[in-house]
């Protein structure tokens, strides 16, 4: 115990008042406890309480059971933390930077900017270049503003190189490569200049999402929309029916990137199912275009059984 404390101070120069642990490994637990004088979430009953608090033993079930759950993650993690959802949009503004080489020509006001995220952290959750190449292709043919952008990490530039040499030499000119070219604060500006990122479930479509790009999300895999859709209103996502889709909504998605509409029609495409994003008081949700809300009812009666008595009071249910 004396050894792994004088570890954890050599990170961090000082205790903090409180800590707010969403994190349920007995690790984490044990960190919270030796940087903090008290623990909110995992850990608060004590570092060797095998206890859970109400949203952490309900954010078990969910990963256990992978039991239906309308409860955004973010949102859950306030719950955690003992506050409710802000009700709002989180937005980051992005510093000013300097960007390497033609990418400086992003966001010029002639042209749509569509940034496209090319990989993800998940293997799982990768398209096949050739699909990306239909997609870019697609998009390109389209509409004459239209510029790609593509997103990807330096571990990432050969799936660019394979996805530029399946498109045409002739639309080479009208695609923008920042694959491994940028860092954080660069991304974040580029992806602001953008009018749309098109990705899978991974950290820059929800970095998109957060500078005030809309998203368009395509979830398979482990992903799912209620959970860790993009958060904010009019972010739209795709969900596949299947782990790993054999086909992909690139021409039922054109009309509203093209046309730039805030409510496309609601287009079928076998195999997905599209969602419009929305945030109230009781946080994030995703519902079918058109149609009814019907997640609200289920996110108040999870929040109802999960707030502790000490927050019920300070909450309006």
């Amino acid at each position: 115990m004396t050894a792994a404390q004088d570890h954890v101070h050599q990170l961090a120069a000082q205790t903090y008042d409180t800590v707010y642990n969403l994190n349920q490994h007995p690790r984490a637990i044990l960190a919270a406890h030796l940087l903090g004088r008290r623990v909110v979430g995992p850990g608060s009953a004590g570092p060797l309480s095998e206890n859970l608090p109400p949203w952490g033993t309900y954010l078990r079930k969910v990963a256990r059971d992978r039991s239906a759950n309308h409860v955004h993650l973010a949102d859950a993690f306030c719950g955690l933390c003992g506050v409710m959802p802000p009700g709002r949009v989180p937005r980051i503004t992005p510093h000013a930077s300097d960007l390497p080489g033609s990418l400086e020509k992003v966001g010029d006001p002639r042209y749509h900017w569509v940034a496209v995220i090319i990989g993800a952290g998940d293997p799982a959750r990768c398209l096949p270049p050739a699909i990306w190449a239909r997609w870019i292709t697609a998009l390109l043919n389209a509409h004459t503003a239209i510029r790609v952008v593509l997103i990807g990490s330096s571990g990432e530039i050969g799936r660019s190189r394979a996805i530029q040499e399946t498109i045409s030499p002739l639309l080479w000119g009208r695609v923008w490569d920042a694959t491994g070219h940028t860092n954080l604060l660069q991304l974040a500006l580029l992806l602001s200049r953008c009018h749309w990122t098109i990705g899978s479930d991974t950290g820059s479509l929800h970095l998109a999402a957060a500078v005030g790009c809309r998203t368009l999300g395509l979830y398979f895999a482990r992903a799912r929309v209620h959970e860790t859709g993009p958060y904010g209103d009019q972010h739209w996502v795709w969900q596949a029916s299947t782990f790993a889709p054999a086909t992909w909504p690139i021409d039922e998605s054109l009309d509203f990137i093209v046309a730039q509409t805030s409510a496309p029609q609601l287009t079928e495409c076998p195999g997905w199912q599209l969602w419009e994003g929305h945030v109230d008081t009781w946080g994030m949700s995703y519902s079918r275009p058109g149609q009814s809300n019907v997640s609200v009812d289920d996110r108040i009666a999870v929040w109802k059984r999960c707030i502790s008595m000490d927050d019920r009071e300070n909450v309006l249910l």
